[in-house]
């Protein structure tokens, strides 16, 4: 073999087991990561909004869901002028020069209906917290600690037994 064969086996072998401890080093960070379902929540800062939802009891869930659904603006102008909102968008990014303040606008409609949804909830999350029991509350923490594949394991099996949404 001459030397500049030797060299470039040399090199062959180093790339193949770079390749391979780099697969060995992403392979056991993905396990990790996955085992453990991801990070949980830290209760030593405030948890988001889903997070805190998810960690409720199914009546808790439920009682949400329905502030939100009755809080969404649900009248044919309101759905109407959605639709419209969509193309007076597509539009005023079409114009040359690009329409600023009507994107701006429907920017802000989609933040206050967003807005008004978040508040409903909110109101719904601490009045459902605030009718449980000390007991109840704490395992609502121990939940809220959970990853979130673990969270969505229901302690009370209504999961399973509760009828599909409409």
């Amino acid at each position: 073999m001459s030397d500049a064969s030797r060299k470039r086996r040399g090199m062959t072998i180093a790339l193949i087991l770079s390749l391979g401890l780099n697969l060995v080093i992403i392979g056991t960070v993905a396990g990790a990561v996955l085992r453990d379902g991801g990070h949980p929540v830290r209760t030593g800062v405030a948890p988001d909004l889903r997070a805190a939802i998810s960690a409720l009891p199914t009546t808790g869930r439920d009682r949400v869901r329905e502030a939100m659904h009755s809080a969404m603006p649900n009248n044919r102008s309101d759905r109407v002028e959605r639709l419209h909102s969509g193309r007076r968008f597509a539009a005023a990014v079409r114009a040359e020069p690009i329409e600023r303040a009507i994107i701006e606008q429907i920017f802000a409609q989609r933040a206050d209906v967003a807005d008004q949804l978040r508040q409903a909830a909110q109101g719904a999350l601490i009045d459902t917290l605030a009718e449980m029991p000390a007991t109840q509350r704490a395992e609502f923490l121990q939940q809220l600690q959970q990853p979130p594949r673990e969270r969505n394991d229901r302690r009370d099996g209504a999961e399973q037994n509760r009828p599909p949404r409409d």
